[in-house]
């Protein structure tokens, strides 16, 4: 127990002389605007239910495999319409990360 009040009553500040120092603060993340959050809500929702939708479809032959495979592929839409819309509402400094 005299170990720990030591280290307690320790006067140097964390990282200050310390055998470990405190590693440095990462740039702040830059802040994604509420409506492409929204675009981003929208687009994985429509990808998801497309892709389950589509895969649903195929379960009932090869009519359904007919069917199921454009529906399937918009999910590829959607994910193409959230990254236009990305690209046209961010500044350039956003998307490079």
């Amino acid at each position: 127990m005299a170990g720990t009040e030591e280290l307690l009553e320790s006067p140097e500040a964390p990282g200050e002389g310390s055998e470990y120092p405190l590693p440095e603060q990462p740039a702040p993340l830059p802040q994604v605007p509420s409506y492409i959050a929204i675009i981003r809500i929208a687009a994985v929702l429509g990808m998801g239910l497309s892709l389950s939708f589509g895969l649903f479809i195929m379960l009932i032959g090869l009519r359904g495999v007919l069917i199921g495979v454009p529906i399937a592929l918009l999910s590829v839409v959607f994910y193409g319409a959230m990254r236009l819309a990305e690209r046209i509402l961010l500044p350039p400094e956003a998307l490079e990360s």
